[in-house]
């Protein structure tokens, strides 16, 4: 599938307010194509990568009500595609510092969905590992260092 046939999909989900479905949601974050992730940074695929996160959460929404183990197997989804994109030489740095900003944030949903289970030993092992697992990636990519300027493009901008 394209990224344009894709994007389509997606926004015809999000018009016709499908919030009730989000079963045909779920299989189109699942489908989603690899030009999400670069390696060029497009309007496109800057909308695209948005839905498809956005998608993704509206998933783990729904299913920390009613599926824990989907719940946390969906935050775990998201945290791989987003490391992957941070990984990939050959991204743009652009969509490199968005999916790392949006690691973060993931991390912190799945710190805190260990957290408010009822299982605490279970769920705080999976949390130490998400901790030491998040500290690892964060050092290897040294996303703190300076960016050169010839890495640097500002052609578009994630939102």
């Amino acid at each position: 599938m394209t990224l344009n046939t894709w994007l389509a999909l997606v926004t015809d989900w999000y018009q016709t307010k499908h919030d009730k479905s989000l079963d045909s949601l779920e299989q189109l974050v699942y489908s989603a194509p690899t030009s999400i992730w670069g390696p060029e940074l497009t309007d496109n695929q800057s909308k695209a990568i948005a839905c498809w996160l956005d998608g993704c959460l509206r998933v783990f929404e729904h299913a920390k009500y009613h599926n824990i183990a989907k719940a946390f197997q969906t935050l775990q989804y998201i945290s791989s595609k987003l490391e992957m994109a941070a990984f990939n030489s050959a991204a743009d740095i652009e969509i490199k510092d968005w999916c790392i900003k949006r690691l973060q944030h993931i991390t912190v949903l799945s710190l805190e969905f260990c957290n408010q289970q009822h299982d605490q030993p279970t769920w705080n092992n999976e949390a130490n590992t998400l901790i030491e697992n998040h500290v690892k990636l964060m050092a290897s990519v040294a996303w703190n260092e300076k960016q050169t300027p010839s890495n640097m493009h500002n052609s578009n901008s994630l939102h």
